[in-house]
């Protein structure tokens, strides 16, 4: 069936999902009476209670469904999923970015499975049996794109290693595609820009793709969102983040250029927290990115 989404783009679950599908305004699998359709929304929630959905190292996304407390069943929407292939209906997926907020579409996935997993906290904290989905994405990306430079980076990779069979670009291409995913996760928008819409942004790596291990490349907690230009002026070592999330700025950076971006490069506004494998890996970029520009 035909979908008003792109994929990365921002919608409002009220009005541009539901008020065009229909289905169950709240909780976090809809079924819609009217249309072929399985609506998932993944986010946040079921990390308060002590579990969350992941992206594998095959590049499955492995789901929890639905239901606060006790074990849960394999009804309604859980049923939903797990048959939506046998029912022919479509199951797409959205990311919840906060309350009130707009939600991130992801695009169409599939169900390949599921199976349970016990001891996983309920809403009050007790253990429980959860089903846990294994969705693989039918999109190519997730809208985001590396940047030139990190390209030139898997290119180099090739040469290197005297590797340019089609199987080892597809690995490497898939680990790049795997961190992208993994990172939204953790990130949700630009820390210079506020940009959100993943169409617009960049997977950068703090720790580079040169530098870092095979498990540090396709980490999620090795990266940020960052607007081209912002992607351009961190990979590039011209500026950097502190470990209470300053803004730092390279002292040779050109006057006329800091102006000409346009972005906002007050040093004295905090841009948000770090996780604490964040924090590492920008201490790395400190080191031995920011300001180490060729002389």
């Amino acid at each position: 069936m035909e979908l008003p989404f792109e994929v990365g783009a921002l919608y409002n679950r009220q009005k541009q999902i539901h008020g065009v599908f229909g289905g169950q305004q709240q909780g976090g699998i809809s079924t819609p009476k009217e249309h072929p359709l399985v609506i998932a929304f993944t986010g946040e929630a079921g990390a308060s209670h002590g579990y969350h959905d992941f992206w594998d190292d095959d590049e499955v996304f492995h789901y929890f469904g639905e239901g606060q407390v006790g074990d849960m069943k394999y009804v309604a929407g859980n049923r939903a999923i797990g048959e939506h292939v046998k029912e022919r209906k479509a199951l797409v997926l959205f990311q919840m970015m906060g309350k009130g907020r707009p939600c991130r579409f992801l695009g169409r996935f599939i169900c390949q499975s599921s199976y349970v997993q016990p001891d996983t906290p309920d809403r009050e904290g007790q253990p429980r049996s959860a089903i846990v989905f294994r969705l693989r994405s039918l999109e190519t990306s997730l809208g985001l794109a590396a940047s030139e430079t990190k390209q030139a980076e898997i290119d180099t990779a090739f040469d290197v290693v005297g590797a340019t069979t089609a199987r080892r670009e597809t690995e490497l291409r898939t680990k790049q595609r795997l961190f992208r995913e993994r990172l939204i996760g953790y990130e949700k928008g630009c820390r210079l820009t506020g940009i959100e819409d993943l169409r617009f942004l960049r997977a950068s790596h703090i720790k580079p793709w040169a530098d870092s291990t095979h498990s540090e490349r396709v980490d999620g907690e090795n990266g940020l969102l960052l607007a081209p230009h912002a992607d351009l002026l961190f990979d590039r070592g011209w500026i950097s983040f502190s470990s209470s999330g300053r803004l730092l700025v390279s002292k040779v950076l050109p006057s006329d250029v800091d102006g000409r971006l346009g972005l906002n490069l007050d040093t004295s506004i905090g841009r948000g927290t770090f996780s604490e494998r964040q924090l590492d890996f920008l201490r790395f970029h400190r080191t031995f990115v920011f300001e180490r520009l060729p002389r």
